[in-house]
């Protein structure tokens, strides 16, 4: 079982470090992992300190001139990807102590298109997503509710196929459309990502709503305009949480708050 870690990052030398760190510390990585670093653009020293992990790790690099976004960071990284699963780790995340081990004995054991594992708070360590919302999961279960956060997990030949949209925060609108096409995914309940929920650019900031409140706005409505009258159909319900969500986007967008 063979895994490239995409790793995106844009002006965070220190932090895209510690989280190389976390995967070359892992028993035996070279043999089961290939990491991949997508600089967006970076105006600090990314490149000159990330120099020698090139050199000694042969951690392949991929620049982007100027910055295109994480999104676009991630897909070039998925484009580059050479094992069968790609796991997309961001640059101020960890993965946990014998992670790698956990995840090849975990897909080694059942055949899984796509994998989503538990995530943890770097902080406090408390849990970010439901434990009890285990196994193998439906489009239908998947749309109608809520899942928390997971580092997320896909055959690499399925991701090339269906690259991340251009909307920070909802990248749930890739996963909810491959599995709507008949793939298999699977939630464990076990953390193995530690999220830090620090970092001031972080979505989950405090103040990120109004921050980005227009991106919010186009994001909620691109998930309706994909998955409208389905939430209708299984839940509607949360067909109009969603609804009531992008309007309070819409008056935040279109106010001088932001």
């Amino acid at each position: 079982m063979l895994f490239s870690f995409v790793i995106p990052t844009y002006n965070r030398s220190q932090k895209v470090v510690r989280s190389i760190d976390s995967v070359l510390k892992q028993p035996d990585w070279q043999s089961y992992a290939e990491i991949l670093v997508v600089d967006d653009g970076s105006t600090d020293n990314t490149l000159e300190i990330l120099e020698d992990y090139i050199v000694r790790y042969q951690i392949k690099l991929i620049k982007h001139k100027e910055n295109k976004g994480v999104a676009a960071a991630k897909n070039t990284g998925i484009q580059h990807a050479s094992f069968e699963y790609v796991v997309l780790l961001d640059s101020d995340d960890l993965l946990c102590e014998n992670g790698l081990n956990y995840l090849i004995k975990k897909l080694g054991e059942k055949e899984i298109d796509m994998y989503f594992a538990g995530s943890k708070l770097m902080r406090n360590g408390s849990l970010m997503y439901n434990p009890n919302f285990y196994g193998f999961k439906s489009y239908k279960e998947m749309l109608t509710q809520s899942v928390g956060e997971y580092l997320p997990i896909c055959r690499t030949k399925i991701l090339k196929e269906n690259l991340l949209e251009d909307l920070r925060g909802f990248e749930s609108i890739t996963w909810l459309k491959i599995v709507k096409k008949g793939h298999s995914v699977f939630f464990d309940d076990k953390a193995i990502r530690l999220y830090d929920d620090i970092g001031e650019d972080r979505l989950s900031n405090r103040f990120s709503g109004f921050r980005n409140a227009k991106k919010m706005n186009v994001g909620y409505n691109n998930y309706l305009t994909e998955f409208r009258s389905d939430l209708k159909k299984l839940s509607y319900r949360n067909y109009l949480k969603i609804r009531f969500k992008a309007l309070c986007y819409s008056i935040l967008a279109s106010s001088k708050l932001v």
